[in-house]
């Protein structure tokens, strides 16, 4: 079936002055504009584009990149406000819409929000929302200590960082497990420490236990090689230098050269480390 507000190949069925006009199915005939269409293509060919209605409400076609597609979390500016709602930039030639009603917090021309793309059943219209408790799931989850997870930095709190966790739950990356920049709509890996009895969910940036001493130490040994065996960072360095450099606390950071400097990898000295001559 082909949606509006996603991503597709559709089959060119004319090419014509103007453009090409595109297998839609249920849709019907698809335009895309001639400014838009490879020159390669012929009458048969597939093109991938992104569906959307026009002001007019007829199915169109763009080969532009879009920043996001139905069904997703993404971070969008505000271009213009009506008396209707927001129009946010997603990359193409139409706006997308944020009714009022969507709108949590109001939104403001200019600046940037954290939002879900949906479908309005009523309109066909691609809209936005940045209610988005309303698309999450309710359930108590069933995550598992330790279990990576895909995260999107939603908001900042006076704890630290709400998450949406695998686009499904909402959790919270507490400032003092916190060793990199973060950014609203940032999108990274994380691991679950825990789910409360109250189904909150505790998350972190690095992997608990040994394990993650292991990768740090990995991550050490790779930047050593890359950096002609010498990196400038050691026992008494700068704990902002480390975590800026490797996204880590001083702490883990001497465990995991500590534990280089045992299985014979790495000499370490005061502020720097390189690697052991063979």
């Amino acid at each position: 079936m082909i949606m509006l507000g996603a991503k597709q190949h559709l089959q060119i069925t004319e090419l014509c002055a103007e453009g090409a006009y595109l297998d839609g199915g249920q849709l019907g005939e698809v335009f895309l504009k001639k400014s838009e269409v490879p020159e390669y293509l012929e009458e048969g060919d597939s093109v991938q584009v992104f569906i959307y209605q026009d002001n007019l409400g007829h199915p169109t076609a763009t080969t532009k990149d879009v920043i996001a597609q139905v069904g997703d979390f993404a971070l969008l500016r505000v271009k213009e406000i009506n008396k209707i709602g927001a129009f946010l930039d997603i990359g193409i030639d139409k706006d997308i819409l944020s009714p009022y009603n969507e709108q949590k917090p109001k939104m403001r021309e200019g600046y940037s929000y954290l939002v879900k793309l949906y479908l309005d059943n009523a309109s066909k219209r691609i809209c936005a929302s940045s209610n988005l408790k309303k698309f999450l799931d309710k359930e108590t989850p069933s995550y598992k200590p330790n279990e990576e997870v895909d995260l999107i930095v939603a908001s900042k709190t006076d704890i630290g960082f709400k998450v949406i966790i695998n686009d499904s739950h909402t959790g919270v990356v507490f400032f003092n497990t916190v060793f990199k920049r973060l950014f609203i709509g940032q999108k990274l890996k994380g691991f679950i420490k825990q789910v409360r009895e109250d189904g909150k969910i505790d998350v972190v940036l690095e992997k608990q236990g040994v394990q993650k001493f292991i990768d740090l130490g990995e991550q050490i040994l790779s930047e050593l090689k890359n950096s002609e065996g010498f990196i400038p960072l050691g026992d008494k360095s700068d704990p902002e230098e480390i975590k800026k450099r490797f996204g880590s606390s001083k702490a883990n950071f001497k465990k995991a050269i500590g534990g280089l400097f045992k299985q014979g990898l790495i000499d370490i000295e005061a502020k720097s480390i390189s690697l052991k001559e063979k």
